[in-house]
């Protein structure tokens, strides 16, 4: 009895997630299994007893039992072993099958025992405690707390901020900069089939994405009533009443149940840009969720959305006419919307489909900014390539408790933006310790599955959701003020948070950073030969243990491996080992930075704070003149974060070691010189010396000089 109704449960726990009334879907999952479960389980019995010479109905249903908490378990275990997450599965359903058995041996066949009272009093505790282990939110964790207590303080941050002003008013002001404008705030919806203030007309999708057979198209159908062919152009505008003109974001959503409208999960940032002077438009892309290898359909519906939108922009009659500049657009994603956004991008650029060049496109919009909220990658690749962009201002933001998409898959896009030069423009990225996937949006929460996986997911250690949704407020508005309004009040804040600590949420931040002034020196993707660097430098390393150039991954399990190389570096028990540079051309530093991309690979903090990284930089003139630099005067570099996405990771003590580069600008007004006659436009060889601490390991790219072009 107690195996029927575990199975009923679990049934109806798997459908509720699928139907719109949950408490509707898990009393129909529930009504199913139980006749279901009960001809399983028959049938097991006539073809198991003459084999086992027992009840095949209880070795059926232990298989069921098993299978039901097993499978949920490894799907939603993110982080942890298998061999792990079957010992603790096992346990459970062990533990509860004896408390049901025991009950039942008391209460229906009265074996009023003192063992079998002990047996139902143990088990009864262990199956309680497991019923709060898979209810409840989990375990906290102590490494960000611990970091902090050796992080720089505000003050040291406050040395990159050289040339802002008057810092002291700057972060006053900011203590209100995630509150809302003095703009009134107005919305309208749009959609070819919905009851709503302004009408489009659907888009055929068949050339992008595969319409669904068997079982899928027969549930895609109970929930919307559309095919591909006719996918409808849809979504909600905020706009300020008050002004014209005004640069316009639209945003979409990523993959998600297609029982949610996922679009209305921005209304908070909706209302937020509207009422500081933005135009903000959340496109509904649910015709394209819980479908495989659509992110090109994706692109294109959001580019069909811009078309649409720009319409009512040019209608005199329209309420949003002359509301919008299409001269400044900004495209942000969440998910796979994070993703897709690049798509976009690269369409809006081409003339064809780039995997079917027989398809014209026509868009051509003037898109100057783009916003990755946890991004998928490489769902799409045109032409079998990865999506390779140039001259556009990118920002990525991702958290190092994402449970969904769980290594920090942006930095792959990031690498591949790159700057020729001409122009102005950045690109950056976040990582944020205790931030998830769902909590950007409002109606995805802080569980990013949905149960009975979300049972083993860790949540205790999450940051609040209204922390982690002020935060893409702050950072989203800094970078599109600077990238489309040219205000750069803040646009400090994209590559030096730390100086606005004290305005910030209690976590850690990890940024890294480039500018289209920055000249690199060293990518380390060009060759085998370790003393050879770009533009025919030579370079060479003593006393270390290990010199190589490596791929790069984003954890210490090896998961989220790149295409970028780093140069790798380990030394051990000494304070002499090096890394030096020497420039085939000399270099001027006047009015520049150096700069450069590190990774700390140590894990965990020791008592002392010795985890974090701390080393010098030497610049030497043509003359042998050297200037130095302390790194740690400007910039912790913290170690791996100590992550764990799971409880069962948290159980036997193994977290995921979450590694993450982090840009280091070094102004040459911060080096102290050995002598007054060091020439710093002559600038010869630049070295690492690691003279701070005996032992570490670490990724070292993108050596270069910011500035000077």
């Amino acid at each position: 009895m107690a195996s029927q109704l575990f199975c009923c449960f679990m049934a109806g726990t798997f459908v509720s997630s699928f139907v719109k009334t949950e408490w509707l879907g898990f009393l129909l999952g529930a009504v199913v299994a139980a006749p279901l479960g009960f001809l399983i389980t028959k049938l097991a019995d006539f073809l198991l007893r003459p084999v086992l010479k027992c009840s095949g109905r209880s070795v059926a249903y232990t298989v069921l039992d098993v299978g039901l908490l097993l499978y949920p378990a490894l799907y939603g275990s993110v982080g942890a072993k298998e061999a792990q997450i079957a010992l603790v599965t096992v346990a459970i359903f062990v533990v509860a099958a004896l408390f049901a058995k025991s009950i039942w041996a008391v209460t229906v066949e009265k074996l009023h025992k003192t063992g079998m009272a002990v047996l139902s009093a143990v088990t009864g505790v262990l199956t309680v405690m497991s019923i709060f282990f898979m209810a409840g939110d989990g375990f906290t964790n102590s490494y960000v707390s611990e970091y902090q207590k050796y992080g720089i303080s505000e003050q040291a941050s406050h040395l990159e901020q050289q040339g802002t002003g008057d810092w002291e008013k700057v972060k006053e002001d900011f203590a209100e900069y995630g509150e809302l404008g003095d703009c009134t705030v107005a919305t309208l919806e749009y959609s070819p089939y919905k009851d709503v203030e302004l009408k489009t007309e659907p888009v055929d999708l068949t050339r992008y994405v595969m319409e669904e057979e068997g079982f899928h198209r027969v549930y895609r159908d109970l929930f919307q009533d559309y095919d591909l062919d006719k996918t409808p152009v849809a979504g909600k505008i905020w706009y300020p009443l008050e002004k014209e003109n005004c640069p316009v974001i639209f945003m979409a959503h990523g993959n998600h149940s297609i029982t949610e409208e996922s679009y209305l999960g921005y209304d908070y940032l909706g209302e937020y840009f509207a009422s500081h002077g933005y135009v903000f438009v959340s496109v509904d892309e649910n015709a394209l969720n819980e479908r495989s290898g659509e992110n090109d359909g994706r692109a294109v519906l959001l580019l069909e959305n811009l078309k649409a939108v720009k319409q009512f922009n040019e209608e005199e009659e329209n309420p949003l006419y002359g509301k919008m500049d299409y001269e400044n657009i900004a495209l942000a994603g969440h998910s796979r919307g994070g993703e897709m956004i690049a798509d976009a991008y690269l369409f809006n650029e081409c003339d064809t489909y780039p995997s079917n060049g027989m398809f014209d496109f026509d868009y051509h919009f003037s898109i100057k900014t783009l916003l990755a909220v946890a991004p998928s990658v490489n769902q799409y690749q045109p032409a079998d390539h990865a999506v390779e962009l140039s001259d556009v201002n990118y920002l990525v933001l991702q958290g190092a408790n994402d449970q969904d998409i769980n290594v920090f898959m942006g930095n792959e896009q990031y690498e591949n933006i790159s700057f020729s030069g001409e122009g102005d423009y950045l690109k950056s990225s976040l990582y944020i310790a205790g931030a998830n996937h769902g909590q950007f949006n409002t109606l995805w929460g802080n569980y990013d599955m949905e149960p009975p996986f979300s049972w083993w997911l860790n949540v205790k250690d999450l940051i609040p959701e209204e922390e982690q949704r002020y935060l893409l407020k702050v950072f989203a508005r800094a970078f599109f003020d600077a990238t489309l309004k040219g205000e750069t009040d803040y646009e400090s804040l994209l590559t030096n948070a730390s100086a606005y600590e004290a305005y910030l949420p209690d976590t850690l931040y990890v940024q890294q950073y480039e500018r289209s002034d920055f000249s690199c020196l060293a990518d380390f993707e060009e060759d085998a030969d370790l003393e050879s660097v770009s533009d025919d430098s030579s370079a060479f390393a003593e006393h270390m243990s290990m010199w190589t150039e490596e791929k790069v991954d984003d954890s210490g399990e090896g998961a989220g491996e790149r295409e970028n190389h780093a140069l790798y570096l380990k030394w051990k028990k000494t304070e002499k080992s090096c890394y030096e540079m020497n420039l085939e051309e000399n270099v001027s530093l006047r009015d520049a930075s150096v700069c450069f991309d590190i990774c700390n690979l140590t894990e965990g903090m020791k008592a002392d704070g010795s985890g974090i990284l701390d080393f010098t930089v030497v610049l030497m003139d043509e003359n042998g003149t050297c200037a130095r630099a302390q790194v740690g005067e400007y910039k912790t570099l913290y170690p791996a974060f100590s992550v764990g996405l799971s409880k069962i990771q948290y159980l036997f003590g193994e977290m995921e070691e979450k590694h993450q580069f982090q840009t280091v600008t070094l102004p040459i007004e911060n080096f102290k010189q050995d002598a007054a006659d060091f020439d710093e436009t002559r600038v010869s060889s630049i070295t690492f010396l690691f003279d701070e601490q005996k032992s570490g390991e670490l990724w070292l790219d993108n050596i270069g000089i910011l500035g000077n072009k």
